[in-house]
C-alpha cells in the first residue's frame, strides 16, 4: 500500500496514486481513472483550482466549504460529496484552523457524458449522500486496484467507480425527495402530463421547464427518476407509442403521422420507430391495422 508524507497537505500519511498503465492496454475505453487519493487530516484551503478531468471528493470527517467560480459558498460536512470538472475554477477546503478526511478520484472519458444526461444533474451543487462503510470499502478497493499497476485491475476500478457514482447520485436524489415529499406527486404529474400533451408538435424542452417553473436539470432528473429513461428517450418513446396507435386506428400515411408528431426528418422517424417497435412502421401497420 503506497503512502507518503506531505506536510503541506496533512501531518498524517496520505495516499495518492497515479494511473500506472498505458491507456492503450485498457479494455474499458469509455471511462479511465487518472488519479486516486486518500487524504486524512487535510488542512489547506485550495483556491482557483482548475481541472482538465472530472473528479469527485467525498468528505468522511470534518467540515468546510466548496465554491464554483463566483457562485455561492456551500457548506461541506462528513457525508458530503462535491465535483470538479473542466471549464470552471473551484475553491474548497476545511474550515479555518481545522482539517478533514477525504477520498477523491479523477477520471475522464465519454462515459461521463452519459452520466450528465442521466445521473449527475447538478454538478455545481454539493451532494449530501451520507456516510456508508460500503462506499469507503469501494473507495479503498479502487485505490488498491490502481496501485497494482495491472491493466485488468484498472478496468475493474473503472467498473467499481461507475457503481459508486450511481449509488452516490441515488442517495443524493433520495435525500432531496425526502425533504419535500408533499411536492413530489404534484410536480411529477404536472410535468409528465405536460410532456404527454406536447407530442403533436416539435419537441421543445425549454417550453416544458419554463411552464413548470423548474430548471432544465430538475426536469431531466425528475423524468429520469420516475420513468427510468433520459428525457429525450422518454419523449421519443411516447411519440412512437402514439405513432403505433395512429398506424393501427387510422389510414393516415406514415409521412403524415411522422409530421403530425413533430418529425420533419422522416428518415429519423423511421429509425426511431424501428428501434423502439422492433420493426418498420410499414410492417407494423400491415400486422396491426384495424381500419378497413
Amino acid at each position: 500500500m503506497t503512502k507518503l508524507l506531505d506536510y503541506m497537505i496533512s501531518p498524517l500519511p496520505i495516499r495518492i496514486i497515479e494511473l500506472k498503465v498505458d491507456k492503450a492496454k485498457l479494455k474499458i475505453k469509455g471511462l479511465t481513472l487518472q488519479q486516486y487519493g486518500h487524504l486524512p487530516g487535510r488542512t489547506p484551503m485550495r483556491r482557483n483550482s482548475a481541472s482538465s478531468t472530472w473528479a469527485f471528493t467525498y468528505i468522511v470527517r470534518g467540515s468546510g466549504t466548496y465554491q464554483v467560480g463566483d457562485g455561492p459558498i456551500q457548506r461541506l460536512e462528513a457525508g458530503s460529496l462535491f465535483w470538479e470538472y473542466p471549464g470552471e475554477l473551484f475553491h474548497f477546503g476545511p474550515d479555518p484552523g481545522k482539517d478533514w478526511d477525504e477520498y477523491y478520484v479523477n477520471f475522464e472519458g465519454p462515459r461521463v457524458t452519459e452520466w450528465l444526461d442521466g445521473l449527475i444533474q447538478e454538478p455545481n451543487k454539493v451532494f449530501r449522500v451520507g456516510m456508508d462503510n460500503k462506499w469507503i470499502h469501494k473507495l479503498e478497493t479502487i485505490g488498491d486496484y490502481m496501485d497494482s499497476g495491472i491493466a485488468d485491475n484498472v478496468d475493474r476500478a473503472a467498473l467499481l467507480l461507475e457503481s459508486l457514482v450511481f449509488e452516490f447520485c441515488s442517495a443524493n436524489d433520495s435525500r432531496k425527495s425526502s425533504i419535500h415529499p408533499e411536492r413530489k406527486p404534484e410536480i411529477v404529474l404536472s410535468i409528465l402530463e405536460d410532456i404527454g400533451e406536447s407530442l403533436y408538435k416539435p419537441w421543445n424542452e425549454q417550453d416544458i421547464w419554463e411552464r413548470n417553473h423548474i430548471s432544465r436539470s430538475t426536469l431531466r432528473r425528475i423524468v429520469q427518476q420516475h420513468t427510468g429513461y433520459a428525457l429525450n428517450e422518454y419523449v421519443n418513446r411516447l411519440k412512437i407509442a402514439e405513432a403505433k396507435k395512429l398506424l393501427r386506428l387510422t389510414n393516415l400515411q406514415i409521412k403524415q403521422i411522422a409530421q403530425m408528431l413533430g418529425f420533419e426528418d422522416i428518415t429519423y422517424f423511421a429509425r426511431l420507430f424501428k428501434k423502439f417497435a422492433g420493426m418498420s412502421a410499414m410492417t407494423f401497420r400491415s400486422k396491426h391495422h384495424e381500419v378497413g
